[in-house]
């Protein structure tokens, strides 16, 4: 008798769910203790990965074909976990058999028009809770950290992250506000060839606007993906002070191509290659390592870049929010010095 009541106790604890309201503001029902979560992007997985990875039960794409740097800086399971898939940028790669089979007790969605409403609809039948999670824009960020740390049981994790990525804006804005007078238009070059961008209202662009840089090409995003095509003649009429690129082959061959010798940014030597260890610091995906990516971009626009004091500051931040600690070699080749 004893047991069976035993277990009738056990089933109801299991049956224990809270209602939360998620940062888009629908009210769900989660598990009160959650120890199994997928993210439908990489956003919102790297996000998770910083509080605690071992609640991550896959992952979006597969981390070991790309940079081996970045492979080596991250967790074991991690690393070993299952490929999922997932919803970026409006698409849907996401296997729903397997993510079934890993039995998540929650799935949180990056909380735009597209990811979250497609992620709803697919899991609906599943009776797994989705829950969106605001990572539009940069400045959402504290608040993210303290509203994940909050459904997830880590409160006292999440306050110290959201306690530095305020501090890291802050700061941002005070370089950015003492330089008004001393701003620059830097162009973000995308692709092998450079010659594609963003329109200035786009989050691609985000970081390098919240860091002061005025983006050259106005226009309206045609879709969230991004990505516009442009000529080389409108780059040479742009003549940006600095750019930005996300293509090593782009920023090697950029310096030996005569047509782009006019270019201000290519004369003065002001070419820059957006670190990628172990995920991207700007953009694709834009991920909470833009806290570090908008403190780079101002020493890259205002100071000298990769001083001393900026190597110091990369080792708080890869300290604090992914627990390595990086050495001298380690951190020039994540800038690209050696």
């Amino acid at each position: 008798m004893k047991i069976i009541v035993l277990m009738c106790l056990f089933l109801l604890i299991g049956l224990e769910a809270r209602e939360i309201v998620d940062m888009s503001g629908r009210k769900v029902e989660i598990p009160e203790k959650i120890t199994k979560v997928f993210g439908t992007s990489p956003p919102t997985t790297y996000m998770i990965y910083t509080l605690d990875d071992s609640l991550i039960v896959g992952l979006n794409f597969n981390h070991a074909k790309g940079n081996n740097a970045s492979s080596n800086l991250l967790s074991p399971h991690f690393m070993a976990l299952p490929i999922v898939g997932g919803l970026q940028g409006g698409g849907n790669n996401m296997n729903r058999e397997t993510l079934l089979s890993l039995h998540p007790d929650v799935v949180f969605s990056w909380n735009n028009n597209a990811s979250g409403g497609l992620a709803q609809y697919l899991l609906e039948s599943s009776r797994i809770p989705t829950v969106n999670v605001d990572l539009e824009g940069i400045e959402s960020l504290p608040k993210a950290y303290l509203f994940l740390g909050s459904v997830l049981g880590k409160e006292e994790r999440a306050r110290v992250l959201s306690a530095y990525a305020s501090r890291a804006l802050e700061k941002t804005q005070e370089i950015v506000h003492a330089h008004q007078a001393k701003r620059f238009v830097v162009y973000y070059a995308q692709g092998v060839d450079g010659l594609a961008t963003e329109c200035d209202n786009s989050f691609h662009y985000q970081a390098i606007k919240y860091a002061g840089g005025i983006n050259p090409h106005l226009c309206e995003m045609k879709t969230g993906f991004g990505q516009e095509k442009v000529s080389l003649e409108q780059v040479l009429l742009y003549n940006p002070d600095v750019i930005i690129a996300q293509e090593k082959d782009f920023v090697e061959n950029v310096k030996k191509d005569s047509r782009w010798q006019s270019v201000k940014a290519i004369k003065e030597g002001k070419v820059f290659l957006v670190p990628k260890v172990p995920f991207n610091w700007i953009d694709r995906p834009p991920s909470f390592m833009r806290l570090l990516g908008v403190r780079w971009l101002t020493h890259v626009l205002y100071n000298t870049p990769n001083t001393a004091q900026f190597k110091r500051e990369m080792q708080e931040f890869y300290q604090l929010f992914l627990n390595i600690d990086v050495h001298e070699q380690q951190i020039n080749q994540i800038l690209g010095l050696s």
